[in-house]
């Protein structure tokens, strides 16, 4: 199940933010190493805190999480425009009311002990983020992701147009631009609904390695 979340329900649904927060902190910091601010075992930073992200997340029927990410528009304050604008040599400016940023893409650590295969739970998210552009008029996702991840995006069934690459000594790098439509939703239910069916199934899917990182 998908769910949406927007920072004025903090108060109201605090244990979906908290096990979103805590999850975040578990695959960022500690499984991937990242520098990132992880206070009281919350991994949060300033664009949770000052600005209005919309949070997309997948749940079980218990409620618990399985994966979440985060979204803002490219017309505010961005990763793009701060953090990662070092990355890269050449300056991308992506800048427009049309076109959202995604960030701390995350499938939780509960979604493998609960037997979730990684990337049926990467591919809701996905499946979830372009329905949701698409009724909101969002015509593009701009977002870094690892050149480890190209394939694992041909396979899900929403590839991304890569707009600049990283400096060699940050690593492989890229941004890019998923484009939002109407024949790219279609695509990624119908892998979402083969994987389900699988999974019903007992059989085993390939799973992606959060290890190489998603959309950062």
């Amino acid at each position: 199940m998908l769910r949406i979340l927007t920072k004025d329900m903090f108060e109201t649904d605090r244990r979906a933010f908290d096990e979103m927060f805590r999850a975040r902190a578990a695959v960022f910091r500690d499984r991937l190493g990242w520098q990132v601010d992880v206070r009281n075992e919350w991994e949060r930073d300033r664009y949770d805190e000052t600005e209005d992200p919309v949070y997309l997340v997948t749940q079980l029927p218990s409620g618990a999480l399985t994966g979440s990410l985060r979204l803002l528009p490219t017309t505010g304050a961005t990763m793009l425009k701060s953090e990662f604008r070092q990355f890269f040599d050449e300056p991308i400016d992506v800048d427009s009311p049309t076109t959202w940023e995604c960030t701390r893409f995350c499938v939780h650590p509960l979604a493998h002990a609960d037997q979730n295969s990684t990337r049926t739970v990467a591919t809701e998210l996905l499946c979830g983020l372009c329905d949701l552009a698409l009724d909101t008029g969002i015509e593009g996702i701009v977002g870094v992701y690892d050149a480890a991840m190209i394939g694992v995006y041909r396979r899900i069934g929403w590839r991304p147009t890569p707009l600049a690459r990283s400096r060699s000594e940050i690593g492989n790098l890229y941004v890019g631009l998923w484009e939002v439509t109407a024949d790219n939703c279609r695509t990624l239910r119908a892998n979402l609904s083969r994987l389900i069916e699988q999974a019903s199934r007992n059989s085993a899917g390939t799973a992606v390695d959060e290890r190489h990182g998603g959309i950062r």
